[in-house]
């Protein structure tokens, strides 16, 4: 039989942090509508200033050019097309690793917000809402090993080891 870990104790991580990585991935992301701008052109692929504005209502065009911006300066997404007319962006690498994060909210409103969220008010599985095929390929990133990534300042350098907790001192 498996140990319960005690609720009442916190986590022991395997590794020392020198930041929390939560509050380093939020530095973007936790920006007021970033995480509808990433999901307007991953998702929806409205990959477009004006079909991004028409997917997000209460969105002001102020707002999306500055999340848009800051995103691409975050590297989340890039310019994959632009002229005088018209601009067109795509997620990253980055961006799409995402994805996980944000099924992971449609998941939970889905659940816990269904009388928001749907007509008739009955909570849904990621499965019911998306076909499987796209959930799975939409999760799986998150769960697959990364040993074999590279760090996204050296591509050439394999992602550091993880190093012992200190000990803790009482």
């Amino acid at each position: 039989m498996a140990v319960q870990p005690d609720p009442r104790k916190p986590i022991v991580f395997k590794v020392q942090f020198e930041h929390c990585p939560v509050q380093a991935s939020l530095g973007v992301l936790g920006r007021k509508w970033a995480f509808l701008v990433l999901r307007d052109i991953a998702v929806f692929r409205a990959q477009r200033y004006n079909q991004m504005l028409r997917v997000t209502p209460g969105m002001t065009r102020r707002t999306l050019s500055m999340r848009l911006n800051e995103l691409e300066r975050a590297g989340f997404i890039v310019r994959a097309e632009s002229d005088h007319k018209y601009t067109r962006w795509e997620a990253t690498e980055k961006g799409r690793d995402v994805l996980p994060v944000l099924m992971t909210l449609v998941q939970f409103g889905a659940k816990w917000h269904a009388t928001e969220v749907f007509a008739d008010q009955r909570s849904r599985t990621l499965d019911e809402i998306f076909e499987p095929a796209f959930v799975r390929q939409t999760m799986d990133p998150l769960r697959a090993p990364r040993h074999s990534r590279k760090t996204p300042s050296d591509p050439g350098r394999p992602m550091a080891e993880a190093t012992p907790l200190a000990p803790a001192s009482a």
